[in-house]
């Protein structure tokens, strides 16, 4: 990913006065998408930050108790 690349695909909206007021996104574009992506990703992560976790020793038990039926 290049940051030429990303630039190529950002647009910015501007009023009347010449002033920025919204950012355009071609998603045709790779690069821009996966930057997309990985933003979408962060705010999942910010919005789940506070839930409470659990050990992998856990969830691993758990899947395999799924898939024997138990």
């Amino acid at each position: 990913m290049n940051a030429t690349a990303i630039r190529q695909g950002i647009s910015y909206v501007t009023n009347s006065k010449g002033e920025k007021t919204a950012l355009q996104l071609d998603l045709t574009n790779a690069a821009v998408q996966g930057i997309v992506e990985d933003l979408i990703d962060i705010l999942d992560a910010v919005d789940r930050k506070n839930e409470p976790t659990r050990s992998f020793e856990e969830v691993k038990n758990e899947i395999i108790a799924s898939r024997r039926g138990i």
